[in-house]
């Protein structure tokens, strides 16, 4: 069983870097193979990551996605002078994910339509097609917030040199006063908006994941967002929690120690999604003593018990689709795992 990364399509290398360590290759879904991310790529080719394309589009339906996605860029660049993607445009989409409708996107659609020359009259959108949609979009935003916080914490570093420099202070000497912490955890990132619309998108993309219907089925879904796991706590208070780990460590010279750390949670993780009577696994690891490691990442995981994965995210659809029908498949995994990994130093 492999953990599931949730609810971005969009991981960053070092978060990405930290779940191989703690948890082994993550599964990362990908709303099109054509804008599939260079970074995420080579995480992929170096088993960091395993990619998965859930939707096979047809090759008119992806052209016509494609072409809807061109037509934005080129309404951005007419309307925000080519600025990029800005938070204000995901809060005009808020209440569907079918987001190009007639009250909170409508001069978006017009816009486009007058571009394109899309005739008004087609048939109902289909609710996975505009989840794509949605998640491509987000996924811009959130690689080019991820630039942002690069950019910046590369300035506070220098920004923080400089004026031990000045001050002829070395290593040892008190912090200067500066924002290094929240660049380290990423506390200053914009990546944390419309979460519930997010979660709908991303689980519409989830349902068509034929893996996610058979024996190989993951019923372990973890994400790095405070946001996203304070969310998906309050709309499920059944939920238990099962794994508090403060200080995990990011081992550095035994990645074989680390690796068999790792396989050995996921083991324990299986047979609890699998168990009608969730068992006690208490230590589910252990690290040896003799680690040495620069940072830590704190691993809480949670159960929610007696429900698959796929009728447990289904919960986060807002409306009636052919896709709610998930609930009723044969499932293997009799409860659902969530897991929050936080960074610190």
């Amino acid at each position: 069983m492999k953990p599931i990364y949730f609810p971005f399509t969009y991981i960053s290398t070092s978060v990405a870097r930290a779940l191989h360590a703690c948890l082994g290759e993550t599964i990362v879904y990908q709303p099109l193979k054509k804008y599939l991310p260079e970074d995420i790529q080579n995480l992929a080719q170096q088993d960091v990551v395993d990619i998965r394309f859930p939707v096979k589009l047809e090759n008119k339906d992806e052209k016509n996605l494609a072409a809807i996605l061109k037509e934005y860029d080129a309404w951005r660049n007419l309307h925000q002078g080519g600025r990029g993607l800005h938070p204000d445009f995901f809060k005009v989409m808020r209440n569907n994910i079918p987001f190009f409708d007639d009250t909170s996107a409508s001069q978006i659609k017009a816009d486009i339509k007058n571009i394109s020359g899309v005739n008004s009259n087609k048939k109902e959108p289909d609710p996975v097609f505009n989840a794509q949609i949605f998640l491509s979009l987000a996924q811009k935003f959130d690689r080019q917030n991820e630039k942002i916080v690069q950019d910046l914490a590369s300035y506070e570093t220098a920004r923080m040199d400089l004026i031990k420099n000045l001050r002829a202070e070395d290593e040892t000497s008190p912090v200067v006063p500066g924002y290094q912490d929240e660049f380290r955890s990423g506390n200053l990132a914009d990546s944390d908006h419309m979460i519930p619309e997010r979660m709908e998108a991303w689980t519409l993309l989830m349902g068509c994941d034929p893996i996610q219907r058979r024996d190989e089925i993951s019923g372990f879904f973890v994400t790095n967002s405070r946001q996203t796991i304070d969310y998906v706590l309050e709309k499920t208070p059944e939920t238990e929690k099962i794994l508090a780990i403060d200080s995990m460590p990011m081992e550095e010279n035994s990645v074989d120690k680390m690796a068999t750390c790792s396989k050995d949670l996921m083991k324990n993780l299986k047979i609890v999604a699998e168990s009608p009577m969730p068992l006690d696994h208490d230590p589910f690891v252990v690290f040896p003593e003799n680690f040495k490691f620069e940072k830590k990442v704190s691993l809480s995981i949670y159960l929610v018990p007696g429900v698959s994965p796929l009728e447990y995210f289904s919960r986060f659809l807002s409306f009636d689709s052919a896709h709610s029908g998930i609930t009723k498949n044969r499932v293997k995994l009799k409860n659902t795992l969530i897991g929050y990994i936080g960074f610190s130093d």
